[in-house]
């Protein structure tokens, strides 16, 4: 009977002996598990993100041209045929550059990207976000902002529209790039006074023309009368002298 007691008594040891262990082994493998987890999914989500637009890829479009970036993400703009741009404008004035529309504004050009043919690798312009406010832009190839209204935007937000942007795009009366002059005001009252300025001044310069062209005719005239004056006194003179002949003659 000892021995029975003997021997359970063991059996129960090395159970609870094995259990022991078990647990030991499984409360300090859990942490391992979860550490090697998390940092890995914390430095996925905190990684910059890289977004691509195409401009002019087989039309006159961004695409997409809607696009939600995060603070310190990457916009990369990949340029097709022929010969497309990326403005930045302020909402409200789509077709005008960024600068153009308020003192110390600072927008970006990426220059004129003229291709010929659609590369696998095509020229590139980058931008690296800083803040989630709203970026428009748009494209200043000829015809592209006013007539197709190639634009788009960067983290809109509910006060502002794309659509709204587009609509003022195809009303817009000119488009400009980054150090182009505004237009003249050719249907204005001050252009149109300043056209008639500008005919009306020939006018007036041939009747100054013909103002001092008179004394000259004067001086002419006068040089004429002298010259008779001086014939017909020569004309008297000779007259006198043949009448001095004829009375000598007749007297002699």
């Amino acid at each position: 009977m000892s021995l029975i007691c003997r021997a359970i008594f063991i059996v129960c040891f090395c159970l609870l002996r094995f259990s022991g262990i078990a647990s030991a082994q499984s409360e300090t493998a859990a942490p391992t598990f979860s550490s090697s987890i998390l940092p890995t999914t914390t430095a996925r989500n905190g990684a910059a993100q890289t977004h691509i637009i195409t401009v002019g890829k087989g039309n006159n479009r961004f695409v997409p041209d809607i696009t939600q970036a995060s603070v310190g993400d990457i916009i990369q703009f990949q340029f097709f045929p022929p010969n497309h741009s990326v403005i930045r404008a302020e909402y409200g004035y789509p077709c005008i550059p960024y600068e153009d529309t308020g003192v110390d504004k600072v927008g970006f050009f990426s220059g004129f990207k003229p291709v010929d043919v659609i590369l696998s690798t095509p020229p590139t312009f980058e931008l690296t976000i800083n803040d989630t406010n709203p970026i428009f832009y748009y494209c200043a190839a000829p015809g592209s902002c006013i007539n197709f209204a190639m634009v788009g935007v960067i983290n809109p937000n509910s006060s502002v529209s794309l659509a709204t942007q587009q609509a003022l795009a195809h009303k817009a009366d000119y488009m400009l790039v980054p150090g182009e002059h505004f237009p003249a005001e050719a249907s204005s009252s001050l252009a149109s006074l300043a056209a008639a300025s500008t005919s009306t001044s020939p006018t007036s310069s041939a009747a100054a023309t013909s103002t001092s062209a008179a004394p000259a005719a004067n001086a002419t005239t006068s040089h004429k009368l002298s010259t008779g004056a001086i014939v017909g006194i020569a004309i008297g003179g000779a007259a006198v002298l043949l009448l001095a002949a004829a009375l000598f003659f007749f007297i002699g």
